[in-house]
């Protein structure tokens, strides 16, 4: 009454010497280890995509998104167009006051890139971070017109 079947090759090895053991644990921890690297790597290079093809699908993921924008801007661009072409000496003054904005939009995004940057690289800590705010340049302090 003995169901035990016979075992070919059971994978069992007994070695009584310790540092022939440790040399196989140590083997098996190396490989382990180099397999767990190649993996890692090959994970990380299909991740990588050049920078205009990750901007392009961006920008396909956002087309919901991005098409109103375009067609507000040309409303936008079409309504300065037509108020510049009735009067135009208010010419410099629409086109001072988007370049104005332009470089407002432009500090912002710096400031935006800059913080985002700190962060990535560990520099600050979210919890830190409460606004992003754009250097402003302090206004002199106005002389007091009393007499001493």
């Amino acid at each position: 009454m003995n169901n035990v079947a016979e075992i070919e090759n059971n994978n069992v090895y007994i070695n009584y010497s310790e540092s022939k053991s440790d040399e196989f644990i140590l083997k098996q921890n190396i490989d382990a280890l180099v397999q767990s690297k190649n993996e890692t790597i090959q994970r990380i290079a299909q991740d990588l995509v050049s920078i205009p093809a990750a901007l392009v699908r961006l920008k396909w993921q956002n087309r919901r998104e991005i098409y109103p924008l375009q067609v507000k801007e040309e409303i936008y661009g079409a309504a300065i167009a037509a108020i510049i072409e009735q009067n135009p000496e208010l010419r410099e003054k629409i086109m001072g006051r988007l370049e104005a904005n332009y470089q407002h939009l432009v500090s912002r995004e710096s400031a935006t890139l800059r913080w985002s940057r700190k962060l990535s690289e560990g520099i600050y800590r979210t919890s830190t971070v409460q606004a992003v705010a754009v250097a402003v340049k302090e206004k002199p302090a106005k002389a007091s017109s009393k007499g001493k």
